[in-house]
């Protein structure tokens, strides 16, 4: 028999007991910073989709045009485009748990100022400045919690992650719509206030952070050049049919253009472009989910409007209406989530964009004054299932076709196709209801001409949902990266 040579019982269990702490620590980061995330995501996402709810109460109040209420949700797109990228990269040079909380921060003090504002102007301005808050912790919040979990959970945590969105979309209609109804339009503003702080004890609690990189410094230059060609870009993509607009769009054109030759040839870029020109996966990925944001939004933007003019309903009871889509998404997003885990995440997608397509043409073509309730119910609800089948196995095919170290920009990218997608949303339904329904409040005598905007409008986002599948098709399978 071999005698086996037994090793000193205190150094067995000191080196255990010191593996074991060790996991027990990291267990609990992790599960501090998926927290964070879905708190963060639930509760700012509550209060960023209200707002469409509260429009009409804003407009009586303050003799707003359509155009004016379009710029209340723009404000705030528009400046969390802008500074998507720059803030992605700022969070990978000084740490993406500092960004986080400036991010909470300045969220908590902008929502103040919106709660307190009485006039269009200033309102609009605390909007953006709530813009700039809240992408200083939506880009990081998902690399966080990308880089703390094994890749092999990725689908299942992004699942969860983006479930938690969907279902502050699901809550934010009803709980903004009651709150309009009692308190009057500041008191949205007011709850982000409070539904801010959860998130931000979240946070403190978690110690570690990604090491900041000294030797590097944000690229100015590239800083300057993104701003400027996001912002006259959009502005002049929202006032087609102003003498002013082709112009803004061509200089934002122009400088686009000089910020893709710059970053190609910088060392230290704001936005690393060769992220779309090394992966094929990556790029089509983006694009898909381009798509599906600019088609997603208007179906919430354009229904909150329909169900309290052509329909007549209250606030509240239009966010009764409208939880059908969000409730199904938040539902069915995990599963998709763990399901791209398995299997190939472009089919996944391809799947839900085919889906949301039919929704969209299904608007199309029966949206009028006496619509079945019940078919908006299903139309809602299907589109709710193709998104959901959409966004997580998208965002995984996303984080999963960058290296570890380009998490960061990965991420900062995600955010701008968002915002992309739903400005340019926005834009589009801005500049059809211009050409249809004209400029001025949207009183009874105009109802049927916001009923063919509207219609219009889907007919446009359905055919632009078919390049989003293909696509989604075109990005190739999953490889390996480091």
């Amino acid at each position: 028999m071999v005698k086996l040579e037994k090793m000193p019982p205190q150094t067995l269990d000191s080196s255990a007991v010191s593996r074991s702490e060790g996991d027990a620590f990291e267990i609990r980061q992790r599960k501090l910073i998926l927290a964070t995330a879905i708190t963060s995501n639930l509760l700012g996402n509550l209060g960023l989709i209200g707002i469409n709810v509260a429009l009409p109460s804003i407009q009586r109040e303050m003799g707003l045009g359509a155009v004016q209420m379009a710029w209340i949700s723009l404000s705030t797109m528009l400046v969390m485009a802008m500074f998507s990228a720059p803030i992605a990269r700022l969070s990978d040079l000084v740490g993406r748990r500092k960004v986080t909380i400036f991010g909470l921060w300045f969220t908590i003090l902008a929502s103040l100022g919106c709660a307190l504002a009485k006039s269009f102007w200033v309102l609009i301005l605390f909007r953006a400045m709530t813009g700039f808050g809240l992408v200083s912790f939506f880009t990081t919040i998902t690399t966080m919690v990308t880089v703390a979990y094994p890749a092999q959970e990725r689908g299942r945590v992004l699942g969860l992650t983006i479930s938690s969105v969907y279902i502050g979309l699901s809550l934010g209609p009803i709980l903004t719509g009651f709150m309009v109804e009692i308190w009057g339009w500041p008191s949205i503003f007011w709850f982000t206030v409070i539904g801010m702080l959860p998130p931000m004890v979240l946070i403190y609690m978690v110690k570690a952070d990604s090491p900041p990189t000294p030797n590097e410094t944000l690229n100015k230059t590239g800083t300057f050049l993104w701003l400027t060609a996001v912002a006259l870009g959009f502005i002049g993509l929202a006032s087609l049919g102003q003498t002013f607009a082709v112009p803004l769009l061509a200089g934002g054109l122009l400088l686009g253009v000089l910020f893709v030759y710059k970053s190609k040839h910088s060392g230290n870029p704001v936005l690393d472009m060769r992220l779309f020109l090394d992966s094929r996966r990556f790029t089509f990925s983006c694009l898909a989910a381009l798509i599906s944001y600019l088609s997603s939004t208007s179906v919430s933007f354009l229904l909150s409007q329909y169900l309290q003019y052509s329909r007549g309903l209250s606030p509240s009871h239009a966010g009764l209406f409208l939880i059908a889509q969000p409730v199904v998404q938040a539902a069915l997003t995990p599963l998709s989530g763990r399901l791209s885990d398995r299997y190939d995440a472009g089919k996944l997608a391809s799947a839900g964009m085919t889906v949301i397509m039919g929704a969209i043409l299904i608007f199309a073509t029966n949206l009028g004054a006496d619509t079945s309730s019940v078919l908006l119910i299903m139309t809602m609800s299907m589109a709710g299932a193709g998104f959901a089948f959409f966004s997580a196995p998208n965002t995984n095919a996303i984080m999963s076709a960058v290296s570890r170290v380009r998490l960061g920009q990965a991420s900062g990218v995600i955010t701008v196709t968002r915002l992309f997608g739903q400005i340019a949303s926005i834009a589009l339904i801005t500049i059809v209801f211009n050409l249809v329904i004209g400029p001025g409040m949207i009183t009874e005598d105009k109802y049927p001409s916001f009923i063919t905007a509207s219609r219009i409008c889907f007919f446009i986002f359905a055919p632009l949902c078919l390049t989003g599948i293909l696509a989604s098709l075109a990005r190739g399978r999953a490889k390996k990266v480091a």
